[in-house]
């Protein structure tokens, strides 16, 4: 068991199934369960701020990343090592006019003028053939650099924080839709006919209200908001509208069992999930607050992170029924999964 997986256990930065053979190998190894306890002992400040920022993250100052900029830029111009520039190979022509401005001047009689041929009367180009250096460009342009890399840097950064706290995120509300699959089985469990909490009666209308049957009857934990932890404003999952029977009926989904026939075999049937994405969406309303994806409950109990709403039977559109409206799905087959406020 490496450093790495124990300090991911710490920080609860590893999937369920890791975290659950880590917890296994330190029942079970008192050596590991010892070199935890040190990395818990060293990590502690950092733990305790991390759990602090996990429930309200802290917002940088403004103007953090362009001061941070500054004084990485100006700590490298100050300090970078400048190797001295090579001393330039004198050419023929700036060894020609050297000897030559050296030369003791010829005199002649008066009123004589001396023919050199070639000769101008321009003046005789410098020694150098080039210009002079300017060490103002050189700082600028090391300035530059330094400022990009530094921002190049910041930039990783800051993406890598974003990313762990948007799987953070992510690993939460698949937690809570796997605690509110307890609840959905317990109810199932209570229920003369094993089914699941049903919507579209005069009790419980609409989509949204699926939970207060479950907090009615104690399936919930204290405490327990049936939506996903990661945003404040998100306070429910939708759920499913159910099915039209045969006659028109509205018809719950229903858990199935050893007994059950196998036209009832609902493991692989979604019965809730995040809001829909932007794409996703069959009309206006709360969107998932996953960016581009969503995590769906199937009633078997398995949590799938998704991006696309084609998860149902068959591959049909989950926030949909095949008449491509939100509704009561057209038969048993027909996953429909509702937002507040929707009606089979």
């Amino acid at each position: 068991m490496s450093d790495e997986d124990l300090i991911g256990y710490l920080f609860d930065l590893l999937d369920p199934d890791d975290r659950a053979a880590v917890a296994a190998c330190v029942d079970a190894d008192t050596e590991v369960a010892a070199r935890l306890e040190r990395l818990r002992a060293a990590a502690a400040p950092v733990l305790a701020t991390a759990e602090a920022e996990r429930d309200d993250p802290p917002e940088p100052q403004p103007g953090l990343a362009v001061r941070a900029i500054a004084k990485v830029a100006q700590y490298v111009v100050e300090h970078e090592p400048r190797a001295s520039e090579p001393e330039r190979p004198e050419t023929a022509m700036s060894a020609f006019l050297r000897d030559y401005n050296s030369d003791a001047p010829v005199e002649f009689e008066p009123g004589t003028r001396a023919k050199v041929p070639g000769a101008t009367a321009a003046p005789a180009p410098p020694a150098s053939d080039g210009p002079d250096p300017q060490p103002g460009r050189r700082f600028r342009a090391d300035l530059i650099v330094a400022a990009g890399i530094a921002f190049l840097g910041f930039g990783l950064v800051f993406s890598g924080i974003a990313k762990a706290r948007q799987q953070q995120r992510v690993y939460a509300c698949q937690n809570s839709l796997r605690t509110l699959h307890t609840g959905l089985a317990g109810y199932a469990d209570s229920d003369p006919q094993s089914r699941y909490p049903q919507i579209g009666t005069a009790a419980y209308p609409t989509a949204d209200t699926f939970a207060a049957s479950l907090t009615d009857l104690g399936h919930l934990p204290a405490g327990y908001r049936p939506g996903c932890p990661a945003s404040a404003d998100y306070a429910a999952y939708a759920y499913t509208l159910g099915f039209r029977g045969p006659n028109d009926e509205l018809v719950g989904l229903r858990r199935s069992n050893a007994a059950s026939p196998a036209c009832d075999e609902y493991d692989l049937m979604p019965i809730s999930a995040d809001f829909p994405t932007a794409s996703a969406a069959p009309c206006a309303g709360p969107l998932s607050p996953h960016a581009g994806c969503m995590n769906v409950l199937f009633v078997g109990g398995n949590v799938r992170l998704t991006t696309s709403p084609f998860v149902g039977p068959g591959g049909d559109d989950i926030y949909r029924n095949v008449y491509n409206v939100v509704g009561a799905g057209a038969n048993r087959s027909d996953a429909v999964l509702g937002r507040p406020g929707d009606r089979p």
